[in-house]
């Protein structure tokens, strides 16, 4: 829970931040900004449609989203958002007018104002705004969500247009037994499988500030700037949490597929280099041993026999709940490992 509230509550104050910047905007491009009640409308519409904002896309879990091609997702969010804020601006400037005048609601909804205010050019003009300042927010956030959180923005910004060395923890996180899996499922269930695994996963991934740097095949990397990710072991939570997650959708996975699936994970921390490649298709690619030594990492839980292993070098910088106890793994190439295991009670 608290990893889920460290990736909501930053993410929630940002859409807030910019619902009231987006509404006090109006006003200004109006030329309403001598009239206090244009001002308190604008907060209070800005306020009211990032707080809808917020439980459309950070609280409730639509099923329907990973049915959706991206293009109908983007036009049926535009419609929503907007029909909205549509209906919610007039009961907005009904409310805040008829408390400015001491009558009712309902009174005042029977003054000529209201007739005159939806029939004029103003609220056409601003219904215009909103469908085009709608579309624009979520276009931005489905292209944003594709490409992986901040990833668009530290395209923008050319965060990494000049590579610069960082201190990241990566997880290596891979299905067990893919092959076998593939032959047996056809390549067109295969896939959907894969993207059924990959899709509920990722709920434990952001709730636990993780990046998803790559999908390969049946691989998923994930990676935590250093301090985030030893902070309250989130880089180790992830994986058990991952674990509930397919869990919870057993009987999806039975009844689709006829097998759930099970995984392994290398966790490992060191020094890559960051940077931006490509200029048609630009990527955000890490380079450094680290990559190779925590791959080489969770190719020995086949070995091992165990699904989670680490290496020690992190886990002493890590302070590791109770529920989890480490058993040494048998070194290789030099790197000190253990695994780790969720206690039962």
């Amino acid at each position: 829970m608290t990893g889920m509230l460290h990736t909501f509550y930053p993410s929630a104050i940002r859409i807030l931040i910019a619902g009231v910047l987006f509404g006090v905007l109006f006003p200004v491009l109006s030329g309403e900004w001598s009239d206090p009640l244009a001002w308190i409308n604008a907060i209070t519409i800005g306020l009211l449609g990032s707080l809808f904002l917020i439980y459309v896309e950070l609280i409730y879990d639509n099923p329907l989203n990973r049915k959706m091609k991206f293009i109908r997702r983007v036009v049926l969010k535009t419609i929503l958002y907007s029909t909205y804020v549509i209906l919610l601006i007039p009961l907005v400037i009904i409310t805040t007018r008829s408390l400015a005048s001491g009558k009712g609601f309902f009174e005042y909804m029977e003054t000529d104002f209201v007739d005159q205010y939806i029939n004029s050019g103003e609220y056409f003009i601003l219904i215009t705004y909103t469908l085009l300042l709608s579309g624009a927010i979520v276009f931005t956030h489905q292209i944003s969500m594709k490409m992986g959180p901040g990833i668009l923005w530290k395209l923008i910004t050319g965060k990494y247009h000049r590579a610069q060395e960082e201190e990241r923890i990566l997880l290596f996180l891979d299905l067990v037994d893919s092959t076998g899996l593939a032959e047996r499922l056809g390549p067109k269930e295969y896939s959907r499988f894969l993207n059924n695994f990959f899709y509920d996963i990722t709920p434990a991934i952001t709730a636990t500030g993780g990046e998803i740097y790559r999908y390969i095949g049946d691989e998923i990397i994930l990676s935590w700037p250093y301090r985030q990710g030893v902070k309250n072991a989130k880089c180790i939570r992830t994986f058990f949490l991952a674990r509930q997650e397919i869990r919870k959708r057993r009987e999806f996975y039975l009844t689709n597929f006829g097998i759930v699936p099970d995984f392994t994970a290398g966790l490992h921390a060191g020094k890559v280099v960051v940077g931006e490649i490509g200029d048609v298709k630009s990527q955000i690619v890490f380079n450094g041993r680290v990559i190779m030594e925590t791959e080489k990492i969770q190719k020995q839980c086949k070995l091992s026999n165990v699904n989670f292993i680490s290496s020690t070098q992190l886990l002493d910088k890590i302070k590791m709940p109770s529920i989890y106890s480490l058993s040494p793994i048998q070194d290789v190439q030099h790197i000190s490992m253990a695994a780790i295991k969720e206690l039962t009670f």
